[in-house]
């Protein structure tokens, strides 16, 4: 017997899955309906969770949270109805009851009651449907408002079982039936008609077109028809569907193919990976990723023991990730669980097309394994598309329009042709495209990208492509250091750190054994800017040292300044002498070949605060001066307002706070005319350090406040800047014997400044607030290795920190004899960075 219920306005086909209203499927998942069925079987009686969870997620163990969304998905669809919202009622802890209208109707199976019964030659699923919850719900929403909605991926992504899902929970809605037509297997499109044809039982008139035969058989009829694997077949898909459709007013089409069939009205839903994993999570975060649910339900399938552990959730979600959550390569995966680790298999995905094999063999050998699914979307491209598409697989972590032309095009293909064949490798699923306000970017997927260097090295032009990759960029870069100085900040920070990996592997190439040290070089200079912006203060100098170790007699001398004016801004906090020595030789470089230009200019500023805060003011400003000089004659706001700003810093060095906030205001305004959000911020936190100065401690605790949340709106801004402001926090509540705040904002702060390579600046104000709770040892401790570092820098103290500094040796001498301060000073002086940290976050 097929039980279905009246429930309001509402048919609920527990069989079928599906909740309908005026015959038409509502959009409520699969899971949704599994609930309130449970609810409706038992109405205005109390129902466990625990027997709803088992209801709804048989043999699954999960969170009573999942429960909770679901209920409140049905809440939503059944407040179409007066009332209806109200018609689940929660029991505190224990469960929910129905208490809406429900009626239960029953239908036999019988001749006599064909009309009621499911038509469908859909086939029993061999195993579970995991995921896709979320695309269900957006599909059953569509399907009532479309008459062909066409599934589009790449191979190997679901969309045949996610077509035959939809299909079973809404078949409740189409009364002439619910049907099936595989066209894997066609060769011919000719045969395309006489497949559907088959399924319906159609038979053929002598002398009429079977295309016609169908249209007319249709007629009339509520049916949905699920043609699977169209992509081989477009042309006469497309036309059979079309002809249908005109024909028949109440017919529904649900395609599958790896790209739209172009056909009038057409919906396109595209399919992607099942959802990620955060590979730094802890178990039970991982187990709500799709990917791993899918993973570990079909590795149970070959190991019944396999469990989703803590110590084996990272190499789960590692895997996931890598195989960009393609169910195919996925399942793939699992049924390698019983002869190897999670482990080894992450280890041996390089050569993941030999690794992921032995599929089903239930299924088309080119859904056996992941290189035959990916050799049926490869073959099916044109010629121009079989050169180009493996091309795309050099850029890493995405590419533009400009780029890929440049790089993917050639005598045969011009650059503008590749615009066409990308934007048809987008719609054939081997692209992904990436559209915001930004622009657009197009990336491959890592498994996708694995394939298409394969076919490159197969063609013979990896090398030669990897050439043009570099040249492109080096190129594309020439005009970074200059845009830094004239953009505002999320211009540039659209334009340039987005090719950050692009930079890193046209580097390896470069300086690898078979590349072009030459190209290397230049494009080290040109993206130097790059490693500073994004805070990378460990990669950035082993890169720019790299390529100045390469530097020869023919190096041209302005690559040589970019290189050591870069060098020395990421040295500035670790190495400040070094950095000093290394901004001198590139203003002597500058010179010599005649560029006294805005970047020139801003290197001299940069220069006169290094000076300024290794105490070296006179020197400072005369630099200072040679550069606002240069600035003032370029109107050039963005690199003007830095140049007040280090003013400023001279000026609060030598204790003049009235000329420091005057040139901190007008840095901030000329920094925000310009757009320059890094300046702006480091205004706001200068204006805050005077007011702290000056011991206006509310107004300074305001202003860093703001800043911080300012920051943490901003994700482009380096984490360094606000482990700075954070750790300011952390010194003017020591200030205030806030003691409790002050640690919280040092936990927060002092990683993110250690990250940046310099959190031993700020060790001062923790050291204080160490001594303030009675931990004077660790204090003092504290005190020694932050004084051996500003000695190691030649670095000064801010007045801040001097005075913190201060104010921390009364309170050590007053409770330890020199010999013993001076025994706890060395043994803080011989900590190291990690020890220094974990003793000043001690609670």
């Amino acid at each position: 017997m097929s039980t279905t219920y009246e429930v309001g306005p509402f048919r609920l086909d527990s069989g079928a899955g599906v909740l309908t209203r005026a015959g038409l499927p509502l959009p409520l998942g699969g899971r949704a309906v599994a609930v309130l069925a449970a609810l409706v079987k038992q109405p205005n009686e109390f129902v466990p969770k625990e027997i709803i969870l088992d209801a709804a997620w048989p043999g699954v163990v999960v969170e009573e949270a999942n429960l909770a969304v679901q209920i409140s998905a049905i809440r939503r669809v059944l407040a179409e109805a007066p009332g209806g919202e109200h018609w689940i009622e929660t029991l505190a802890r224990r469960g929910y009851r129905f208490v809406g209208p429900v009626t239960e109707v029953r239908y036999g199976l019988s001749e006599g009651s064909n009309d009621e019964r499911r038509k469908s030659n859909l086939p029993e699923p061999l195993s579970s449907f995991v995921g896709r919850e979320r695309e269900l719900v957006e599909i059953k929403r569509l399907l009532p408002r479309t008459r062909l909605l066409t599934l589009v991926g790449m191979g190997g992504i679901g969309k045949t079982r996610l077509g035959l899902q939809v299909a079973a929970e809404v078949s409740a809605a189409y009364p002439h039936g619910t049907w099936l037509v595989d066209l894997a297997s066609l060769v011919d499109p000719a045969l395309v008609p006489s497949s559907v044809a088959q399924v319906l039982g159609t038979r053929d008139v002598a002398g009429t077109p079977l295309i016609e035969t169908l249209c007319r058989q249709v007629q009339g009829q509520q049916m949905l028809l699920l043609l699977d694997n169209c992509e081989h077949l477009l042309e006469a898909c497309a036309e059979l569907a079309g002809a249908m459709l005109r024909a028949a007013a109440e017919l529904t089409i649900i395609a599958t193919s790896r790209e739209p069939l172009h056909v009038a009205g057409e919906q396109t839903f595209l399919l992607t990976g099942l959802s990620l994993p955060d590979p730094l999570a802890n178990v039970d975060a991982v187990a709500h990723s799709e990917a791993v649910q899918l993973f570990v339900e079909r590795a149970r399938q070959q190991q019944p023991d396999f469990a989703l552990t803590q110590a084996r959730a990272a190499a789960v979600a590692e895997l996931c990730i890598h195989l960009d959550g393609i169910p195919l390569a996925l399942e793939l995966a699992a049924a390698r669980v019983p002869i190897l680790s999670v482990e080894q298999i992450n280890s041996r995905l390089q050569d993941r097309f030999k690794l992921l094999t032995g599929g089903s063999h239930a299924v088309l050998p080119r859904q056996q394994t992941l290189r035959a699914t990916l050799d049926w979307s490869f073959d099916l491209l044109t010629a121009h598309e079989q050169v180009v598409f493996p091309r795309l697989g050099i850029f890493v972590s995405g590419f533009t329009l400009e780029a890929a032309s440049a790089v993917a095009s050639d005598v045969a293909i011009d650059e503008f042709a590749v615009i066409d064949l990308l934007s048809q490798l987008v719609a054939r699923s081997l692209v992904v495209a990436d559209t915001n306000d930004a622009g657009a970017r197009y990336r491959l997927l890592e498994t996708t990208r694995a394939y298409a260097l394969e076919k490159l090295a197969d063609a013979g032009e990896t090398e030669a492509i990897k050439r043009r990759h570099a040249q492109y960029f080096r190129d594309f870069f020439e005009r970074a250091s200059e845009d830094w100085e004239r953009l505002p900040d999320a211009d540039w920070c659209a334009t340039y750190p987005p090719e950050l990996d692009n930079v890193r592997a046209a580097l390896d190439w470069a300086f690898d054994p078979g590349g072009d040290p030459t190209i290397g070089i230049g494009l080290s200079a040109a993206s130097g800017p790059l490693w500073y912006v994004l805070a990378l203060r460990r990669e950035g100098p082993q890169r720019l040292e790299a390529a100045i170790a390469r530097v020869g007699s023919k190096t041209p001398e302005a690559d040589q300044a970019s290189l050591w004016h870069r060098l020395g801004e990421l040295w500035c906090t670790e190495a400040p002498t070094q950095a000093v020595t290394a901004f001198e030789r590139a203003i002597d470089l500058y010179r010599r070949v005649g560029d006294v230009g805005l970047v020139h200019a801003d290197l001299l500023a940069t220069l006169g605060g290094e000076l300024a805060r290794m105490g070296r003011v006179e020197q400072a400003a005369v630099v200072l001066a040679e550069a606002f000089a240069v600035l003032e004659r370029a109107g050039a706001p963005k690199a003007l307002a830095h140049c007040f700003l280090t003013f400023g810093n001279v000026h609060m060095m030598t204790g003049d706070l009235t000329a420091a906030r005057i040139h901190y205001e007008r840095g901030l305004a000329l920094g925000r005319s310009a757009g320059a959000e890094t300046l702006v911020l480091g205004g706001l936190m200068y204006l805050a350090d005077i007011a702290w100065q000056t011991g206006d401690l509310d107004t300074a605790l305001a202003g860093f406040r703001e800043t911080a949340a300012l920051m943490r709106a901003r994700p482009l801004i380096p984490k360094g800047a606000l482990g700075m402001c954070l750790t300011n926090l952390a010194g003017i509540h020591t200030e205030r014997m806030e003691l409790d705040e002050a640690l919280e904002a040092a936990c927060e702060g002092l990683p993110l400044r250690k990250e940046a390579g310099f959190f031993w600046c700020a060790l001062d104000h923790v050291a204080l607030r160490a001594a303030l709770t009675g931990k004077l040892a660790n204090a003092a401790r504290l005190c020694g290795y932050a004084d051996s570092a500003f000695a190691a820098r030649h670095s000064s103290r801010q007045p801040n920190e001097a005075r913190a500094r201060t104010r921390l040796q009364t309170l050590l001498r007053e409770n330890f004899v020199p010999d013993q301060l001076d025994r706890l000073f060395a043994e803080g002086a011989k900590m190291s960075e990690d020890e220094a940290g974990a003793l000043a976050l001690q609670r």
